[in-house]
């Protein structure tokens, strides 16, 4: 078992964490909204005058930004409990994949606003989100950038002797 995290895994675990904690936080807003919805609006309820990460998400943005998370958390656990390198490679490239999908989806999201743009603000829930979605795939890049895997056996590499030195060239009066 490894004692040692690594960077890259560092960064997508706290963004994970992060993303899963914007997620309670506020998205969208209604400017001047008093957080109460009209009769017949098929959109989430307004909690305080916002819509959570939760309920202003459409299911495949919200699909892929837990995806995202449960990748960001599993990436360093996999690199913890593994000896051998594969499974770590492919939970980076994993959690690298899987946050970049999310910011993809938060960035479709923030266009197709759940609303006219005029009726509807973007909170900073929103753009914390796509920080930390951004952190997830970046820490899945740097993970897979990375190649020091501690206590790893060095290979045995013979050692050769270096190459006489040969003379330089005479010059001779012409």
């Amino acid at each position: 078992m490894r004692h040692r995290t690594r960077y890259g895994e560092k960064v997508a675990v706290i963004s994970a964490l992060a993303m899963l904690g914007v997620l309670f936080a506020d998205w969208f807003a209604m400017p001047g909204g008093t957080g109460e919805r009209g009769s017949g609006s098929a959109q989430a309820p307004l909690s305080g005058g916002g819509i959570r990460g939760w309920d202003a998400l459409g299911w495949l943005a919200l699909a892929l930004c837990v995806i995202a998370v449960v990748a960001g958390i599993a990436l360093p656990l996999v690199f913890a409990l593994c000896e051998s390198p594969v499974l770590p490679l492919s939970a980076a490239i994993a959690a690298m994949l899987l946050g970049g999908l999310a910011v993809v989806a938060l960035l479709v999201q923030v266009i197709a606003q759940p609303g006219p743009d005029e009726l509807v603000e973007v909170r900073s829930g929103w753009w914390l989100g796509l920080l930390a979605a951004t952190g997830i795939a970046r820490g899945g890049f740097l993970s897979l950038r990375d190649e020091y895997m501690p206590r790893a056996p060095l290979p045995d590499v013979a050692v050769r002797p270096a190459p006489p030195v040969a003379p330089p060239p005479s010059i001779e009066p012409g």
